[in-house]
């Protein structure tokens, strides 16, 4: 039985090679990466805007699991494509990005709807005391918003709602992969369950050999 067991894992790597779609998975991961720049330049440049009515760099926090999803994706893509467990800790992650995709999703809602929401400390909100200036550069703090950070906000909603897509698809491609080859392995298995049993048949009852019979004589 060990040796069934042993066939049967390699054969379900085997199958895992054929049926797993690297091509799709590649396209998932760049389109990652690329979401996952967009929505970390759109935050900073809305923190320059307007750094007085935010929601707590959100949008950095939320970034960290993109990129942390991005990394693993790619891992996946050019090291471990024949691992059934990098797959499996990789759907883990993509759970936890689609977490804090709807996070972001939902704080930037909120934005839209209380625009004008300061969740600074009042003696920051009332005063002119939040002045932010990372590397030069001078980040927003007056009572008006301008429009250009709502367009921001609303292109940033549109990057969270396809990393969630993304992140659901590479779900739905996992569970898919999963169920062929579970199911390939189990045909497999019961095959060379069969095939053992009629290697350790009994032999078939001992006939005893017939005599030999002498050729004829001849005669002089």
């Amino acid at each position: 039985m060990q040796f069934v067991e042993f066939n049967s894992k390699r054969n379900r790597r085997q199958r895992w090679q054929l049926i797993w779609p690297r091509s799709l998975v590649i396209f998932i991961t760049i389109t990652e990466m690329l979401l996952t720049s967009a929505i970390i330049g759109l935050e900073f440049w809305s923190m320059i805007i307007n750094v007085k009515y935010s929601f707590f760099f959100i949008g950095f926090l939320a970034s960290l699991f993109f990129i942390i999803t991005s990394i693993s994706s790619f891992t996946i893509v050019c090291c471990c494509g024949k691992s059934l467990s990098c797959a499996k800790y990789i759907l883990i992650v993509h759970i936890l990005s689609i977490a804090s995709s709807s996070v972001l999703l939902f704080y930037d809602v909120l934005f839209l709807r209380n625009s004008y929401t300061c969740l600074w400390p009042n003696g920051l909100c009332d005063g002119n005391q939040l002045n932010f200036n990372i590397f030069g550069i001078a980040w927003g703090v007056s009572r008006d918003i301008p429009s250009i950070k709502f367009t921001l906000i609303i292109i940033q909603i549109i990057c969270s709602a396809i990393m969630i897509v993304l992140c659901l698809v590479y779900i739905c491609i996992y569970i898919y992969t999963n169920i062929r080859v579970y199911t390939s392995h189990i045909v497999t298995a019961s095959h060379a369950v069969i095939e053992l049993g009629r290697v350790k048949q009994p032999p078939p009852p001992y006939w005893p050999t017939p005599p030999k019979t002498l050729p004829p004589s001849s005669e002089f």
